[in-house]
C-alpha cells in the first residue's frame, strides 16, 4: 500500500515553509503565513498535502491550477480555508472548472460547468511545455526588492543598483517577456528582448540588459531550482568595445566654475571635492561628517562599490574648505549631527543620483565655460558628465607627478588598466603647462570668508611674499647688511610654500625643502663652473645670504670658497685653498661647528631663493640639482 503523502517542513529566516510534490517531477514550496510555530506548521502542511495528493489524481488539473489553489490554501484560515477547500473538491470532481487559471484575483473563482464550456488549451512555442511557476516580472520584482536575498542570502546578494535594474526591467524586458513563464524562457525570447532595444542605447546599456536576463535566468537554476540549465549561451553577453572619449576639465576651468557666483555654493562644494579627491559620485553623495576627520584630515570611505574600505588623507585645502562648508550650514541650519549628509542641495536635501550629468553641464555653461569639446555628442565622443570628475581628478593627479598607488588609494579603482586609460590624457596636460588645481579653501571665495572678517586665512598671499622678497633683495643691495634666515618660519608662508614631505605629498614640488638641510649633499663634490658660480648669475637675496654666513667661516673656508664665488667677503683672489670636507663624517663634523661645504652653500642658498619664489613665476638662480 503507498504510503500517504505528508509533505516536508522547514524554516527559513524565521518562516515556516510546506514542500509539496505536484507531480511532473515538480516540487514547491509555499509560505505558511499563518502558522507560528513547527506544530501549526505541520498540521497546515498535513491538510496541504491531502489536497496536492487530490489534485495530483484529476488528470485534467494542470500543475499552475494546483499551485495556484494550494498558494491560497496556505495562507487562508477559518471560513476561507474551508471555501478554498470545497472549491478544489469541486475542481477534482469535474463540477467546477476555474476561470482564467493564471489571474490572481480572488482565493479561486468557481464557474458551473454547465455555465461556461471548457476552454481550449493554450497554444506554446514547439518544443515547450506548460510547466507552471512563477512568470519573469514575478522573479524580477522578488530579486529586485531583496526578498531573494532574504531567503536565500548565501547565494543571492543585495544589490545597491537594485533601483536600476528594476528600471531597466520595466523599460525594456517587462513589455516582452514579462508574463512568460521562467519554466518556458528560451533563448529566441532573450534574442527578442535584445532586438526590441531601440538602436540608440549605449553598447554598455545593452550588455547591463543582457546581464540582467542572464543573472535572473541562473538564479532559477539555483538556488531556486525552477529549471535544470540557463538556456543562454556563453557568448551572449555582447562586448562593449572601445567606449566614447570622455571630457576633464583643466584647471583654469575648475577655477572659473568654483568661484562662479552664478552656481549655489553647495554644487560647487561637491565639484571642487569631486575633482580633488576623486571618489565616485554616489560614494561622495553618501558621505557623512562621521566619515571625515577633519582634526587630522582624513576621510574614511567603508561603504563603496567595490566592497574594499578605505582611508586616505585629505588636500589640506579640502579639509579647510570642509571646515568652513560645516560653520555657513551651521548658520544657517543650526547644529549639524555627525551622521548628517556632507553635500546636500540647495533645498537642504540629498543630492540623490538623477540628472547629475544635466545639471553639470549646465553649471558649465552659466560659469562661462564654453570649450566646445565638453559638450560634443558623436559617435566617438560624449558631452562631459558629473562622473568626469574622476577623469579629472586621475589626469592632473598623473600629470603632476602622483604615483599610481597614490591615486588608486583614492579612487578605489583595483587594477593599473584602469589608471592607464589616462595616461595619454596627463602627458597632454604635462606638456600643455597646465599646473595643479587650486587648494579649495581658495578657489571657493565664501569658504575663505568664514576663517577670518577680512577674507583671509591669516597667511599672506603670494603678491606680499613676492614683496617681502623684493624688499629684503633692497636692503642687501644698499648694503643694509642683515642678515636673511635660510628657512624662514612654516607658519609665515601660506601652505602651497610650506616644506614637503618624502615623495612629494600635496605641495607640487619638485624638491623638498629637506633636500637643502642636509648635509649629505656635499658628496659629491658640486662640480660648477666659474661663470655657474658668478655672483651676477645670483639673486640678490642669495648673494646677501651667503655674504652673511661667509662672514661666520674659519678663515681657510672663507678664503677658499671667496676665490671661487668672486669674493664674497672681501678675500676675492686669494689664492688660499684649503680642503673642504668630502666624508659623511667630515660631513657631519663640519655640520656640528656650523662649518658649510662648498655644496652645502650652493644648495641652501639655491632652497631659499626657491623657497621665496611666487607661484606662476619662472624659477631663476642656480638650478637646484646642478648642471647635467
Amino acid at each position: 500500500m503507498a504510503r500517504k503523502a505528508t509533505g516536508t517542513v522547514y524554516q527559513n529566516h524565521e518562516r515556516w515553509y510546506a514542500r509539496l510534490w505536484l507531480g511532473n517531477g515538480q516540487r514547491s514550496s509555499f509560505v505558511l503565513s499563518g502558522c507560528a510555530t513547527e506544530t501549526e506548521a505541520a498540521t497546515r502542511t498535513a491538510v496541504l498535502a491531502d489536497l496536492a495528493t487530490r489534485l495530483r489524481a484529476a488528470e485534467h488539473v494542470s500543475p499552475d491550477v494546483a499551485r495556484t489553489a494550494l498558494e491560497r490554501a496556505a495562507v487562508r484560515e477559518g471560513k476561507a480555508l474551508d471555501d478554498v477547500c470545497r472549491a478544489i473538491d469541486m475542481v477534482c470532481s469535474g463540477e467546477a472548472v476555474p476561470e482564467n487559471p493564471q489571474a490572481a484575483p480572488t482565493p479561486v473563482q468557481i464557474v458551473p460547468l454547465q455555465a461556461q464550456p471548457v476552454p481550449p488549451p493554450v497554444q506554446t512555442a514547439p518544443g515547450r511545455a506548460s510547466t507552471g511557476g512563477p512568470t519573469f516580472r514575478e522573479l524580477g520584482r522578488r530579486w529586485t526588492s531583496g526578498e531573494l536575498a532574504r531567503e536565500h542570502p548565501d547565494h543571492v546578494q543585495i544589490k545597491r543598483s537594485a533601483e536600476d535594474d528594476a528600471c531597466r526591467l520595466e523599460r525594456y524586458v517587462y513589455p516582452i517577456i514579462g508574463d512568460t513563464l521562467v519554466t518556458e524562457l528560451n533563448l529566441d525570447d532573450a534574442e527578442a528582448v535584445m532586438r526590441k532595444l531601440p538602436p540608440s542605447r549605449a553598447p554598455a546599456t545593452r550588455r547591463h540588459v543582457a546581464q540582467l536576463l542572464h543573472r535572473m535566468l541562473a538564479i532559477a537554476v539555483f538556488p531556486l531550482r525552477l529549471i535544470p540549465a540557463n538556456p543562454l549561451p556563453r557568448g551572449f553577453l555582447p562586448r562593449v568595445g572601445p567606449g566614447k572619449a570622455k571630457g576633464w576639465l583643466y584647471p583654469s576651468e575648475d577655477a572659473r566654475l568654483l568661484a562662479s557666483p552664478a552656481v549655489h555654493l553647495c554644487w560647487r562644494v561637491l565639484y571642487g571635492f569631486l575633482d580633488r579627491e576623486g571618489p565616485r559620485v554616489g560614494e561622495a553623495a553618501a558621505l557623512t561628517w562621521d566619515d571625515f576627520d577633519l582634526e587630522h584630515g582624513a576621510i574614511t570611505l567603508d561603504e563603496n562599490k567595490t566592497d574594499d574600505p578605505r582611508v586616505w588623507a585629505l588636500s589640506p585645502g579640502v579639509a579647510q574648505a570642509l571646515r568652513a562648508w560645516r560653520k555657513i550650514r551651521e548658520a544657517k541650519e543650526g547644529p549639524l549631527r555627525n551622521d548628517a549628509l556632507v553635500f546636500v542641495n540647495e533645498a537642504g536635501e540629498p543630492m540623490g543620483d538623477r540628472k547629475h550629468a544635466d545639471y553639470f553641464r549646465d553649471h558649465l555653461q552659466a560659469a562661462g565655460i564654453d570649450r566646445a569639446i565638453l559638450f560634443e555628442r558623436s559617435a566617438a565622443r560624449q558631452p562631459i558628465r558629473l562622473h568626469d570628475t574622476r577623469a579629472t581628478f586621475i589626469t592632473i593627479a598623473l600629470a603632476n607627478g602622483r604615483t599610481e598607488s597614490w591615486v588608486q588609494d583614492r579612487t578605489g579603482h583595483k587594477s593599473s588598466e584602469m589608471i592607464n586609460r589616462y595616461r595619454r590624457a596627463a602627458r597632454t596636460a604635462a606638456e600643455l603647462g597646465l599646473g595643479d588645481l587650486q587648494p579649495l579653501d581658495q578657489a571657493i571665495p565664501e569658504l575663505a570668508r568664514p576663517l577670518d572678517p577680512s577674507g583671509s586665512d591669516g597667511a599672506p598671499s603670494g603678491s606680499e611674499v613676492a614683496e617681502v622678497a623684493a624688499e629684503v633683495a633692497a636692503e642687501v643691495a644698499a648694503g643694509s647688511g642683515k642678515k636673511i634666515r635660510f628657512h624662514p618660519p612654516e607658519d609665515h608662508f601660506p601652505l602651497q610654500y610650506q616644506r614637503s614631505t618624502e615623495g612629494g605629498s600635496r605641495t607640487h614640488k619638485p624638491f623638498r625643502v629637506a633636500d637643502f638641510e642636509s648635509a649629505a649633499f656635499a658628496i659629491p663634490p658640486l662640480r660648477l663652473s666659474e661663470a655657474e658660480l658668478s655672483p651676477s648669475r645670483w639673486p640678490l637675496a642669495t648673494r646677501g645670504n651667503a655674504a652673511a654666513h661667509v662672514g661666520r667661516w674659519p678663515p681657510t673656508t672663507r678664503s677658499s670658497v671667496g676665490t671661487r664665488v668672486g669674493g664674497l667677503d672681501g678675500a676675492a683672489g686669494s689664492d688660499a685653498r684649503s680642503p673642504l670636507p668630502r666624508s659623511p663624517r667630515a660631513c657631519r663634523r663640519a655640520q656640528r661647528r656650523r662649518v658649510p661645504s662648498r655644496r652645502c652653500c650652493a644648495r641652501s642658498t639655491t632652497g631659499l631663493h626657491l623657497r621665496l619664489r611666487v607661484a606662476g613665476e619662472p624659477r631663476a638662480g642656480l638650478n637646484p640639482r646642478g648642471p647635467a
